[in-house]
């Protein structure tokens, strides 16, 4: 080989090499998006949970469980977990942050699930339920939801706490009434046309309640604002719904908001949504199952919603996979005038299910 037909070879390949490393370089810093995301705290499940956006970070709280255990059993939610993330892909576990009381008498006394923050006037409010559970036995094994329900002495209240900095919580609501409002897992929004706040509760598995408030603090039970359809048996409404019961709780962890196409109001369920001009009444108007078709096949989106946008970009979150092991996932979304939102991408937990 000559020395010009040398320098060509050279040539040729630092030229490969530099493309093959532009190449690289490029498909490493693709960013992640949310649906990306794959997250539980160390060792334990996530369930239902909150975000709030506060000084660059996401802010995660959910309740806290301990992965393949049964939530019956002393020491299993009875807390809850606190995580952040800068692009809800990447999180880091903090804490738990809100207990239990473990005092006698109490409406919070063995269990917290269900938070949901908000940002408002100076500080954060913190809704929980507060639970009472008197048969929470002593098991050595992993039976998760397969152990027996004991209802007996079951009970359910809602509770707040308050924080000036997201960290240090301090309960505020009645130690044995809690707020007084009917059911469990609550959600808030403003109702700005009539200047005052509205709570969603979940009662049973099917219905929902409304209750109101000019401050965060008092509240005035309304009525059961919504009937959701009992689910057909043979319709597929994603893999993790035959995880928590077949097909039931599509009234749990709702989320409520104004329609961002339409204006109007839409009530998300588990798996089954309404929309209404009314935001007390939900009862008049018809109950839909989501659109998840993606690529001509139904594809899971998780339970216990949120709505979150991100760079102009709209994600369900959900929690996903197999009973008492579920994870954080986000299903991007694209909202549809006449309905709820079709599938723009699917969680990577949803090709696990």
């Amino acid at each position: 080989m000559n020395l010009k037909s040398s320098r060509r070879l050279r040539m040729c390949s630092f030229a490969f090499l530099a493309v093959l490393l532009f190449v690289c370089t490029a498909v490493a810093e693709e960013p992640l998006s949310p649906v990306d995301c794959n997250y539980a705290p160390p060792g334990e499940y996530m369930k239902d949970h909150s975000f709030i956006y506060h000084d660059g970070w996401y802010h995660l709280y959910n309740i806290s469980g301990t992965a393949g255990y049964y939530h019956g059993y002393t020491g299993n939610e009875e807390t809850i977990a606190w995580s952040i993330s800068k692009d809800l892909v990447n999180w880091e576990f903090r804490g738990h942050v809100l207990h239990a009381s473990h005092r006698e008498g109490t409406f919070d006394r063995h269990e917290i699930w269900a938070p949901f923050v908000l940002k408002a006037d100076d500080g954060f409010y913190m809704f929980y339920s507060g639970i009472v559970h008197p048969r929470r036995p002593m098991e050595y094994r992993k039976l998760g939801h397969s152990h027996p329900w004991v209802f007996e002495g079951h009970k359910e209240a809602q509770g707040l706490a308050y924080s000036k900095d997201l960290t240090d919580w301090t309960k505020i609501a009645d130690a044995v009434k809690g707020l007084q409002v009917p059911g469990r897992d609550s959600h808030v929004v403003r109702d700005r046309k009539n200047n005052r706040w509205l709570l969603y509760s979940t009662i049973g598995t099917m219905q929902a309640n409304v209750s109101e408030s000019t401050d965060l603090i008092h509240w005035k039970s309304l009525s059961i604002c919504a009937d959701f359809s009992k689910p057909d048996p043979d319709f597929d409404y994603g893999a993790t719904s035959k995880g928590i019961g077949g097909y039931f709780h599509s009234a749990e962890s709702l989320t409520v908001m104004k329609h961002p196409l339409s204006d109007k109001w839409i009530m998300l369920g588990n798996w089954q949504y309404i929309i209404s001009d009314d935001p007390t009444d939900f009862k008049n108007s018809p109950v839909r199952v989501y659109d998840i078709r993606y690529n001509g096949k139904r594809i899971d989106i998780g339970f216990a919603c949120e709505m979150v946008e991100l760079n102009g970009k709209w994600y369900r979150s959900g929690a996903f996979g197999p009973r008492d092991y579920w994870k954080l996932g986000f299903t991007e979304v694209e909202w549809v005038p006449d309905g709820a939102f079709c599938i723009k991408k699917p969680s990577v937990l949803a090709e696990l299910n």
